[in-house]
């Protein structure tokens, strides 16, 4: 393993863009994955999920940062469905939706934007739900809600 990072060093230093890619050391999405704002919400053998509320001139916001092994790239946005007896579904307020990567711990950060209700915000304070799914493209992730 380290001859493959000896060759990589010496083929960065001649101008190899795929090596530089390989060796650069990415402390700016890592600082954002260290210091996620919000309350983590979810967990899963993945990763998690962290959510915190904004208003802008009377709308509500559910900013949530996705963080784990899966690259989400859409470019038709995302959904996110509290499951519990009756389910809540939220739509994503973009549709372009592209993770940020980290070499340095191997995981990617998604920050998704949810315009939500004040009956959508009393449904998710109250905590009545026990999974949360994130469904994009034709994928789902689902996540355990820690209590």
């Amino acid at each position: 393993m380290k001859l493959f990072k000896a060759i990589d060093k010496v083929l960065a230093r001649m101008g190899n863009i795929r090596a530089m890619e390989r060796t650069h050391v990415d402390t700016y999405t890592e600082n954002k994955i260290e210091n996620i704002p919000g309350d983590q919400i979810a967990i899963s053998e993945h990763g998690g999920i962290w959510a915190g509320i904004q208003e802008l001139n009377g709308y509500l916001f559910l900013d949530t940062f996705i963080l784990g092994t899966t690259k989400i790239k859409t470019l038709k946005g995302a959904t996110l469905t509290f499951l519990a007896e009756e389910e809540l579904t939220v739509k994503s307020d973009n549709y372009e939706i592209d993770s940020d990567y980290s070499n340095v711990s191997n995981r990617w950060i998604t920050q998704i934007s949810f315009e939500i209700t004040k009956k959508d915000l009393n449904f998710i304070k109250k905590r009545t739900y026990n999974q949360i799914r994130l469904d994009f493209k034709k994928k789902s992730l689902l996540f355990d809600v820690k209590k």
